[in-house]
């Protein structure tokens, strides 16, 4: 079985792991990565009865079985400074800022979402490898299932398919300033 290392979740992933009692074994047999938005949004989630249920993955930070980071705000300004709206005002703060550190770490991070948007930016910048679906990250752990299609590898393919060809038309990322 592989490890996924340096994997990124984005809120969705994490909900969708813990209605699914997956998240102990995920963050067991993966190097996860939150971003500090990401621990502060993904805390519950309904039931198939409409019960609220609470979750906390600050016990996972503390005994470092996940990793937590920090973007700068310049950071993430500049980051989204660099798309047209049809990007920048669909990215949330979880996505942006996990988007932040793949796009400038020199660690081949992978990103994991259910969300279009980040693999359309990831197309759109020449990094479509780095994104990975649900499906994709549980099928390598051994832990395969089925899951609704925006965690599909499907999905992930579609939308990065749409990001690169945007970027050969120009639309997404602003031209670099001459």
């Amino acid at each position: 079985m592989k490890r996924l290392r340096l994997l990124l979740l984005d809120a969705n992933v994490v909900i969708k792991l813990q209605e699914q009692r997956l998240w102990d074994k995920v963050a067991e047999l993966c190097d996860v990565h939150l971003a500090r938005t990401v621990l502060d949004e993904a805390h519950f989630y309904e039931d198939e009865h409409g019960v609220r249920q609470d979750f906390d993955l600050a016990p996972y930070e503390g005994d470092g079985r996940i990793k937590v980071f920090d973007v700068a705000a310049s950071q993430l300004q500049a980051l989204r400074g660099s798309f047209d709206p049809s990007y920048a005002e669909r990215l949330d703060p979880g996505e942006l800022e996990s988007l932040a550190l793949l796009l400038s770490s020199g660690e081949t991070f992978v990103i994991c979402s259910a969300d279009s948007i980040v693999f359309k930016t990831l197309g759109n910048t020449g990094r479509g490898e780095q994104g990975i679906s649900l499906e994709e990250v549980l099928s390598t752990i051994g832990m395969g299932r089925k899951l609704p299609s925006q965690f599909s590898k499907k999905f992930r393919e579609r939308w990065t398919a749409e990001g690169s060809k945007d970027q050969m038309y120009g639309i997404g990322k602003k031209p670099e300033p001459s």
